[in-house]
């Protein structure tokens, strides 16, 4: 079992006062939840799955179905954000299982279509324009980040991103990735380090 099992304070939790209104069956509290997190919820998936939008707001979809289901049983012992990255997380294992099912299934069913050297991994897509109103440097810069947070390793791609992108608490982030948090620490830790190395024509 994870270190943090322990319950997080809810009551900072700027979700809380929708949940719960969602929870007794108010439609538009669950819609208010839905415009909270989807763009939170979107990132979160193109980062796991380095899928293109258009997956991503499939999975979306699918993450938000459960939220949906599950939200009558939620005890609200976590912040409601742990919980949803929680599910959206699940969400993306299951789909990139299944993608890669599928590729070796065609590969089986047809000798002209070898794997290829990274044709277990969902295919990576450039992200989104950057405003134009950016200067070239700026531009650059985040360009570079966006690209070194996509070639992380994938034990410490999820930690960085919960934690630096998604703001999450040491513990809430054990709690998602079921890991202990000296574990997550750790992670996140030589996450940082390793950008900081793929960065560093940047640094002052």
């Amino acid at each position: 079992m994870p270190e943090a099992e322990t319950e997080l304070p809810t009551a900072d939790d700027p979700a809380r006062a929708a949940m719960l209104a969602a929870q007794r069956g108010d439609r538009a509290a669950f819609g208010t939840l839905v415009a909270m997190f989807a763009e939170r919820v979107m990132r979160l998936l193109t980062t796991i799955l380095h899928c293109d939008r258009a997956t991503a707001e499939d999975l979306g979809q699918e993450v938000f179905l459960r939220v949906h289901k599950g939200l009558p049983d939620f005890d609200g012992k976590v912040r409601f954000a742990t919980w949803l990255y929680a599910i959206a997380r699940n969400v993306a294992i299951s789909a990139h299982r299944s993608r890669r099912a599928q590729k070796r299934r065609a590969v089986v069913q047809s000798l002209d279509a070898p794997l290829g050297p990274d044709d277990d991994r969902l295919p990576q897509v450039a992200g989104r324009e950057l405003d134009p109103a950016v200067a070239a440097g700026q531009q650059e810069f985040l360009g570079r980040v966006r690209a070194a947070v996509q070639e992380l390793p994938d034990e410490f791609r999820e930690a960085v991103v919960l934690r630096d992108m998604e703001g999450l608490a040491y513990e809430e982030i054990a709690m998602v990735l079921e890991l202990p948090t000296g574990t997550v620490r750790s992670r996140i830790h030589r996450g940082r380090l390793w950008l900081a190395g793929r960065l560093q024509e940047f640094a002052p």
